[in-house]
């Protein structure tokens, strides 16, 4: 691949810090460190950070971006920038284009579950995400689980479609309890002396409604009257019934924080006693291996990919019972023994994943397009 320059579409990392977001910017930064100017990072002008509320402002950029940017606009970037290979790392691109592409699924959610999703983006995925898969010249998907969706769903090929892995972030990692970081976090938040932790965007598919069920099941059960939950990740979409739970669970036993720093989510993850992420669907489940990367015993989802992730080191619940999901709160919030296990485990399969090896896989996959 000597000479050969690959555009990269970074656009969608500038919406947010969501896990695609963080996805677009670690890979970037790892491609980079390992082609350097072989790799042309390619950015709509069409990209601003969203807010908690969708302004007129931002649906015209969307509307922009999506069919401007990425039907035409990111096509006509790459061939000025004399490049061979476009690579879409957000699941979304031109109908038609004439340059090869790679491009990554990330998940099929949009398509398993278009009620969660608001109608022009999920439209919009729906629409694009099927063509582009089969189009592509090879596709990435971030689990086997998300490989064998692509295959039996969108009919692409077992061979075209390779399994790379995200890890964690740049400052995820375990914090000391009694460091000068987990002092200020736990003061500046007001945080309890004991928590269960949630991290991610609010909206139906992560499925904080029954989370919140089951923690309000919990505080009235023995050993469980003094459970707490703290939320850390941005407002989304679809929250009406959230907050309908979190208002029924009172006394302030329900917290959400909003988006926070890195370097205060490093310090959450290690002061929780657990991280509860029963999500319906994930293509990867970013915040299960942050949590593990920090030491933080993780109960999550026996359904998509996020058994394959977790690799034994996570208490599995099937994610539509609330009383699952009760119950396994309630083993990790009263055996000290289990979260200690669990820590460990936890640690050592998040050792596995590495940015530096999604980068080399990636590259393995644009040579062997090129070839």
């Amino acid at each position: 691949m000597t000479g050969t320059r690959i555009a990269f579409d970074a656009t969608i990392a500038r919406l947010g810090r969501a896990g695609p977001s963080v996805y677009i910017t670690c890979l970037g930064d790892a491609l980079a460190a390992r082609l350097d100017d072989r790799l042309e990072i390619l950015t709509s002008r069409w990209a601003a950070p969203l807010g908690t509320r969708r302004t007129i402002g931002d649906r015209w950029r969307t509307v922009m971006r999506d069919v401007w940017w990425h039907q035409a606009g990111v096509t006509w970037a790459a061939r000025r920038a004399k490049c061979s290979l476009l690579h879409l790392p957000s699941g979304v691109g031109p109908l038609r284009s004439t340059l090869p592409s790679v491009v990554t699924v990330h998940d099929l959610a949009a398509l398993r579950f278009p009620e969660f999703f608001r109608s022009w983006h999920g439209g919009y995925i729906r629409l694009v995400l099927p063509h582009l898969a089969r189009t592509a010249r090879a596709v990435i998907a971030d689990s086997s689980a998300t490989k064998a969706d692509v295959v039996e769903f969108l009919h692409v090929p077992e061979a075209r479609v390779a399994v790379v892995p995200l890890a964690v972030r740049a400052g995820i990692g375990e914090v000391a309890d009694d460091s000068t970081a987990a002092h200020e976090v736990r003061a500046r938040y007001a945080l309890p002396g004991r928590f269960v932790l949630a991290v991610g965007t609010i909206e139906p598919r992560k499925n904080l409604k029954r989370l919140l069920e089951a923690v309000r099941r919990m505080a009235t059960r023995p050993g469980g009257q003094d459970i707490a939950l703290v939320h850390a990740g941005p407002g989304g979409w679809l929250t009406d019934d959230v907050a309908q739970a979190a208002s029924a669970l009172g006394n302030g036993r329900v917290r959400f924080l909003g988006h926070v720093s890195t370097a205060d989510l490093a310090a959450l993850y290690s002061l929780a006693d657990c991280c509860a992420y029963p999500s319906l669907w994930e293509g990867f489940g970013l915040p299960v291996l942050e949590a593990m990367a920090c030491g933080c015993p993780v109960l999550t989802s026996r359904a998509s990919a996020l058994p394959e992730l977790a690799g034994g080191a996570a208490l599995l619940v099937d994610p539509t019972s609330t009383e699952e999901i009760e119950e396994g709160l309630t083993r990790l919030w009263t055996d000290e023994s289990l979260r200690a296990r669990l820590k460990q485990r936890g640690l050592a399969r998040a050792r596995e994943f590495s940015w530096e090896r999604a980068a080399r896989e990636t590259v393995a996959v644009y040579d062997a397009v090129l070839a």
